[in-house]
């Protein structure tokens, strides 16, 4: 086994990255309304979700 540190994705991450590479905009939407800003999120999940944000902006443009 390597010791080198793996890069752990939140489950929810993983949710995210789906939606995001499936194009499914209510998808995208349900996600974002269950995010609770009041807790503390780890950096990969906060970009993910940051990520989250702009696909929807961009699909809601066109």
């Amino acid at each position: 086994m390597s010791n080198a540190p793996q890069h752990v994705i939140p489950p929810y991450g993983v949710a995210i990255q789906s939606a995001i590479s499936e194009g499914k905009l209510p998808q995208m939407k349900a996600l974002l309304a269950k995010r609770d800003p009041s807790k503390a999120e780890p950096a990969d999940l906060r970009s993910a979700y940051e990520q989250l944000v702009k696909e929807v902006a961009r699909l809601e443009r066109h």
